[in-house]
């Protein structure tokens, strides 16, 4: 996908959609055909009044009935039109939120979500369908007043070929005060989200005056661009309106000045009545169009990001291990059954971490000065931060070019402050492992002692988890993690800092876990020997002085 460009619109059922549009204003500018040719009849004598005009009447009644519900047959193809276009974008925004490290904040994300895909909504829905409609009807009416009277076309068309040359004018500072509006919007997201997110902190530094003041600030830079915007979308849709009844008193003064006949004038006035609405909305279209464009700006790059997580993703050869001393051996060590072989990783510029090489039952402490980097280091392992030459095989399979079941199926990770996902506890425990039998969730929770604190709630294991994990406590969510990450024993078991989340009983039930684990246990912890009673250390940090590596085992007495 281009950079600056957006999913085809012409795709799948789509284009059947649009093929119906397109059918719907032909059919209005045969029913506005039909209305003018009844209405001359009606009005020229040839069918008098008596018995004689009720086949007009009613013929002009069903015309006109005919024009309503192709008008809501349109609004209906429309809505289904832009709605099915922007749901595919929509998900394609979550995939590039989850798909990089570096992500846009939470406000800028749902801005996105709400204001921009609006924009692209109102363009597909109320500017591009009702041009699939309103081009057929315009050109077909044309086409009908040249019958009737070609002064009475070219009446019509005059007016409009001067409203579309203003409107033109008008485009490019519209398109410039949306995109100033959009850009104000996101930045007042961005703050909003910020702000409800370190709540607590303001509160306790007594800091919710100067933040409402901020947010006050941002807030009246969005009013200033609105009204902006407003005032030359006033303009756009004035002038169509302008435009609609221009062609109105055109068809009258021409018919007058040309001698046109009184029937034929009155059905020329009921075309053009007919074609005002689709006129009318050449205003709307127009700043619609600006709007779209001002969006897509902003949700092209975005999009973006998946497509070229997943071409990167191709790219990279699963089974090529970067070249360097003591790839052989890694080779080796990375093909055996349950094995873990990392490689590749560097935690800044020029400082390679040392490869690390594991096999079933080691327990692995990170070590590093910076405890951050510990956490850094683990994220790039397991691919959520972006490191274009790490390389992890787990059990002889990589990690980072698998796809969502093969590394569900070889990871488990469970890392402090994680905030759970909104959904049911029998939905958390089992997200790895969504094909599981609940029972094999049940089971999980029981190892981590949360089988009957879970059934003490109402609904069980249907409670709903609502903002980040409530109602269960912060040690509670920390076992939950550890029972989702060791659901189906995954060879590579991955603990950030969890134990710092655990009371002291959880801090039992993990110490546990660890020893009787199957496979190989990378954790960092800061009291290591509550993690884990025996377990070798891999320094990330960079050797100095050009010592090797040194590697050394411990034992943990606990008192």
């Amino acid at each position: 996908m281009a950079g600056n460009s957006l999913p085809k619109l012409f795709a799948g059922r789509r284009r059947g959609l649009m093929a119906l549009l397109i059918g719907t204003g032909l059919a209005m500018a045969v029913l506005a055909w039909a209305s003018a040719l009844l209405m001359t009849r009606l009005l020229d004598g040839a069918a008098a009044a008596g018995a004689g005009s009720g086949p007009v009447v009613a013929g002009l009644a069903a015309a006109a009935l005919g024009g309503g519900a192709l008008r809501a047959l349109e609004r209906v193809l429309a809505e289904k039109l832009g709605q099915d276009y922007i749901h595919g974008i929509r998900k394609g925004l979550v995939e590039s939120a989850l798909a990089t490290d570096r992500g846009p904040s939470p406000g800028v994300t749902i801005a996105r979500s709400t204001n921009d895909l609006s924009s692209v909504r109102n363009w597909i829905a109320l500017g591009i369908a009702p041009l699939a409609v309103g081009i057929p009807m315009i050109l077909g009416t044309a086409v009908a007043l040249w019958f009737l009277a070609p002064a009475l076309s070219a009446a019509v068309v005059v007016p409009l070929a001067v409203l579309t040359g203003g409107l033109a004018l008008l485009a490019r500072p519209a398109f410039h005060r949306a995109r100033t509006l959009r850009q104000q919007r996101g930045r007042l997201a961005a703050r909003l989200a910020d702000t409800v997110i370190a709540a607590g902190t303001i509160r306790a530094a007594g800091g919710e005056a100067r933040e409402v003041s901020q947010v006050d600030k941002a807030g009246r830079k969005v009013v200033d661009a609105a009204v902006h915007r407003a005032a030359i979308a006033g303009w756009i849709r004035g002038s169509a309106a302008a435009g609609a009844a221009l062609g109105s008193a055109a068809v009258a003064a021409v018919g007058v000045w040309q001698a046109v006949p009184t029937p034929t004038i009155a059905a020329g006035l009921t075309i053009v009545g007919m074609i005002a609405a689709p006129v009318a909305d050449l205003g709307r279209v127009v700043e619609y169009r600006q709007n779209f464009k001002a969006a897509r700006r902003i949700l092209a790059p975005a999009l973006a990001v998946a497509a070229d997580a997943r071409e990167g993703r191709r790219r990279r050869n699963p089974g090529v291990i970067p070249q360097g001393p003591g790839a052989a051996a890694g080779t080796e060590g990375g093909n055996m059954p349950g094995s873990l072989l990392v490689t590749g990783l560097s935690e800044c510029r020029n400082c390679a971490v040392p490869e690390l090489r594991a096999g079933p039952g080691d327990r692995i402490r990170i070590v590093s000065a910076d405890p951050a980097a510990e956490t850094r280091v683990l994220e790039k392992l397991i691919g959520v931060r972006s490191d274009p030459d790490a390389c992890t095989l787990i059990d002889g399979k990589s990690l980072l070019d698998s796809g969502g079941r093969t590394r569900r199926a070889l990871l488990g990770y469970a890392a402090a402050g994680t905030h759970l996902e909104r959904g049911s506890i029998a939905r958390s425990v089992r997200y790895r492992m969504p094909d599981l039998d609940p029972a094999a969730g049940t089971s999980a929770l029981e190892r981590m002692g949360l089988a009957e604190r879970i059934a003490r709630l109402p609904r069980g294991e249907q409670t709903q988890l609502k903002r980040g994990g409530e109602p269960l406590s912060t040690s509670e969510r920390a076992r939950l993690l550890l029972a989702r990450a060791t659901l189906g024993d995954p060879p590579l078991l991955v603990l950030n800092r969890i134990d710092a989340d655990l009371d002291h009983a959880g801090t039992a039930v993990l110490a546990r876990l660890v020893r009787d684990y199957p496979g190989v246990v990378l954790f960092a912890s800061d009291h290591p020997g509550s993690v884990a009673g025996e377990y070798t250390e891999w320094n990330i940090d960079c050797p100095h002085a050009g010592l090797d590596l040194v590697w050394a085992s411990y034992r943990w007495n606990g008192p």
